[in-house]
């Protein structure tokens, strides 16, 4: 089932204008811009909140790439064979598009990260509509969804690649948030 509906992704409207969307939001340059752009929106907006939320989201991208990257992606793949990327495991069925990575499939790092802050910042701003209006927070979880089809589209993950990244960047981001607040001891909101 996982690999019919990464077809069927990877070929929904393929040759048009989402192709370009898909990997312009799936650019780690795209990625680097906003997250850039948030955290230093959060550094102006919420002076009282800042540094505890971005060192929040800095404990949070930190076990992103510890858990993720390192022991997911190159430390079992001293002793287990890992997941093949869907556009080379099924270059007859799978288009790959924008950048083309090679190291294994499960879970995806972009959903990863992408949850992770996106939780960090939700959780910080869910009550702070003074400061981060409420369309922002849905305008996060869209950017969620979009990250999710996008590396599905462009051919680099499974659906459970991503689902796996999603959940994997909600506990980084929980771990994040729980931490930071004990560091500073943050009072609440």
């Amino acid at each position: 089932m996982d690999i019919q509906i990464a077809v069927f992704i990877n070929k929904l409207l393929a040759g048009t204008f989402l192709d370009s969307l898909t990997i312009l939001v799936s650019s780690k340059f795209f990625l680097a811009i906003l997250w850039t752009t948030l955290l230093g929106l959060t550094f102006i907006l919420s002076k009282k909140y800042r540094y505890t939320i971005l060192l929040a989201a800095v404990i949070s991208i930190i076990i992103h790439f510890l858990i993720t990257d390192w022991f997911f992606k190159e430390f079992l793949g001293y002793f287990f064979e890992l997941r093949i990327r869907p556009y080379l495991a099924y270059p007859d069925l799978i288009t790959a598009l924008g950048s083309r990575s090679t190291d294994a499939s499960f879970p995806s790092g972009h959903m990863s990260s992408t949850t992770a802050l996106i939780t960090v910042f939700i959780y910080f701003f869910r009550k702070m509509n003074h400061t981060v209006p409420a369309p922002a927070v849905g305008l996060g979880i869209l950017f969620t969804i979009a990250m999710a089809f996008s590396r599905i589209h462009n051919g680099m993950h499974y659906p459970t690649d991503v689902l796996a990244g999603a959940i994997l960047g909600i506990i980084y981001g929980l771990i994040g948030i729980y931490t930071a607040k004990k560091l500073t001891n943050f009072k609440g909101l």
